[in-house]
C-alpha cells in the first residue's frame, strides 16, 4: 500500500507537508479529514492529533518539518543547510503558530465562516453553510489549543508582522532565499503565507474565496504592508507548485 498523508484541507503546515512531497514526486495517497471530526480517527494511530502526518506501514511521520526532511534531496536542487532549517523552524513558529492564533482569533465568533473552511470539500460561496456540530465545545477547544487571549493575539501579531518584513526584505535583494534555487525556506514561507496569497496554484483557495472574512481581518492584513512578499510567493505557487494529488 502507498503511503498516506492525512491533512486538513486549510491547513498551511498540511500545505508545507503536501507541496514537499509533490515538489519530490513522492508517491502517496492523500487523506484531508476535517478538523473537529479528526480528533476520533487519529487517536487510533497517533497520541496527539495534530495534522500532517504520514503513515507508511507502521512507520508514522508526523509534523511537515519532518516529513520534508523525508524527502529534502530530492525536493530541492541542494540539499538544505543547517542555516536554512533554522530559518525555516523560526518561520514555522513566528509565521506558521502565530497565523493559527490569529486566524481564529479573527472567524471563531463568525460558526458560518468556520462552517465553510472545516468542510472536506471546496464550499461553494452561495451555498447554505452548515454550522459544525458542537459548534461552542469546538470554539472553546481551539481558543485553548491556540492561547487565544487578547494579550497571546497582540504578541502574535507583533511577531507575524515583525519577521513577514523581515522576509519582505531578505526577497527584495534575490528571488530566492539561499540566492541560487528555490529551496525549503522559500517553500516554508510560501506555504505558510498561502492563505493571504490565495494563489491560484494554491489548494486552499477555494475554501478562502468562499467565505466573506471580517473586516478587521482585512484590516489588520493591511496594517502588515506584506504586498512584495505576497507577491514572490505567488511566483514561486506559479512556478514551483505541481499537483501530484
Amino acid at each position: 500500500m502507498k503511503p498516506v498523508l492525512y491533512t486538513f484541507p486549510i491547513s498551511h503546515f498540511s500545505e508545507k507537508a503536501r507541496w514537499g512531497l509533490d515538489i519530490a514526486t513522492y508517491d502517496y495517497e492523500l487523506h484531508p479529514l476535517v478538523p473537529g471530526q479528526h480528533v476520533t480517527f487519529l487517536k487510533q494511530i497517533v497520541p496527539d492529533t495534530y495534522v500532517p502526518i504520514l503513515k507508511d506501514g507502521d512507520t508514522i511521520i508526523q509534523g511537515s518539518g519532518v516529513i520534508l526532511d523525508l524527502v529534502d534531496s530530492k525536493a530541492f536542487a541542494s540539499p538544505s543547510t543547517t542555516e536554512e532549517k533554522e530559518w525555516e523552524s523560526r518561520i514555522d513558529h513566528e509565521i506558521g503558530k502565530n497565523l493559527q492564533t490569529i486566524l481564529y482569533s479573527f472567524i471563531l465568533d463568525y460558526p458560518t465562516i468556520v462552517g465553510k473552511l472545516f468542510q472536506a470539500d471546496p464550499p461553494k460561496k452561495e451555498e447554505q453553510t452548515i454550522i459544525p456540530e458542537h459548534y461552542d465545545l469546538i470554539a472553546m477547544v481551539s481558543r485553548r489549543r491556540y492561547k487565544i487571549t487578547p494579550k497571546n493575539v497582540e504578541a502574535a501579531k507583533e511577531s507575524f508582522a515583525g519577521l513577514a518584513k523581515e522576509m519582505q526584505s531578505r526577497y527584495a535583494k534575490s528571488k530566492f532565499f539561499n540566492g541560487t534555487s528555490f529551496g525549503r525556506v522559500d517553500l516554508t514561507i510560501a506555504s505558510l503565507t498561502s492563505a493571504f496569497a490565495l494563489a491560484e496554484e494554491y489548494p486552499g483557495t477555494p475554501w478562502f474565496r468562499a467565505v466573506e472574512m471580517p473586516e478587521s481581518f482585512h484590516a489588520w492584513q493591511d496594517s502588515v504592508g506584506m504586498k512584495p512578499l505576497l507577491d514572490r510567493v505567488r511566483e514561486f505557487y506559479k512556478e514551483f507548485r505541481n499537483h501530484s494529488k
